[in-house]
């Protein structure tokens, strides 16, 4: 038989018991179930946060923007749907907090999302740092990966419609560089086009705006090459392109940074060390084919980084 005293200790423990699970039932409870992560979002579109709780008094939802946080109450009920706007981009991380009345502990869920750019500069800016962080990389399945093309390819031209599938630039902006070849377009139709070849396929690669001689270039623009060893077979392939610039080039590249009488440049399918082939930044004073890069040029041309699209 159990004496008092083991009878009171079972009796203490079996309240502190019920007072333990009273509390943790009590214990307040917040859960994000939003926005997707999986789903892009931009700068002006409003999305909706949502968060269950239970068991709390007060909460609310801090959404640290890159430059500002902002506050937005939550009602006391089981779940709240709120609407927030970004008005810059850049990560964004929403954390949902409730507490018990007069509580100095707090309950929070978080989760980190990307805000993506509309505007052309923030777009162009955007291509620019995603381009810059491929350099040096020899990582061309990751490249070349849904484009229908191999490894062995060249892939110039889907190394650029890679970095903007990264920042979710629209389609409609300009980049449709999903073939091996480089080809632009500048609005014409295909009967102004004189090359057989071409005008077979002048829904181009790239429908961006070729830019004229007085136009300054800027970061985010397009700059593309002929190279000597190619022109040749470039002439008999594509009679005329001299003459009627239709978009025919042996290789395209990103103009990340311009200064007078120069510019410098990321671009894809570029022999590295140990014989692989990756992304590099180059010079346009650096030497190529017994000249400089800038000497192979034959075009610049901006992408309509403004193209708007509903996401």
């Amino acid at each position: 038989m159990k004496t008092n005293r083991q009878k009171l200790t079972l009796l203490i423990f079996l309240l502190l018991s019920l007072a333990f699970a009273s509390n943790a039932m009590a214990s307040p409870k917040v859960h994000l179930t939003g926005p997707a992560k999986e789903k892009a979002q931009y700068v002006g579109i409003p999305f909706k946060i949502g968060v269950s709780a239970s068991g709390f008094s007060t909460g609310w939802v801090e959404v640290q923007a890159p430059s500002a946080t902002h506050v937005l109450p939550m009602e006391r009920k089981k779940r709240n749907y709120l609407e927030y706007t970004p008005d810059e981009c850049g990560e964004h991380t929403i954390t949902a907090i409730v507490n018990t009345k007069d509580s100095t502990r707090i309950w929070e869920s978080s989760i980190t999302i990307t805000v993506y750019p509309v505007s052309a500069q923030n777009r162009a800016s955007w291509m620019v740092s995603t381009a810059l962080s491929c350099v040096g990389s020899t990582n061309v399945e990751m490249f070349v990966e849904g484009s229908g093309i191999s490894i062995n390819d060249d892939w110039c031209a889907v190394f650029i419609g890679w970095c903007s599938k990264q920042v979710h630039i629209p389609f409609g902006a300009g980049f449709q560089a999903i073939f091996a070849g480089v080809d632009l377009s500048n609005g014409a139709h295909a009967d102004a086009i004189s090359c057989d070849a071409c005008r077979a396929t002048h829904k181009a690669r790239f429908s961006a705006t070729v830019l004229d001689s007085e136009d300054s270039v800027q970061p985010g623009d397009l700059v593309f090459f002929i190279w000597p060893s190619k022109e040749e077979s470039q002439l008999k392939a594509h009679i005329g392109y001299k003459q009627s610039w239709h978009g025919n080039a042996s290789h395209v590249g990103l103009i990340v940074e311009v200064w007078e009488g120069g510019f410098s440049f990321v671009h894809g399918n570029i022999r590295q060390p140990h014989n692989l082939f990756g992304v590099a930044l180059n010079l346009s004073t650096d030497e190529k084919e017994g000249a400089t890069y800038a000497d192979h040029v034959v075009a610049f041309a901006r992408p309509n980084y403004g193209y708007q699209q509903e996401p």
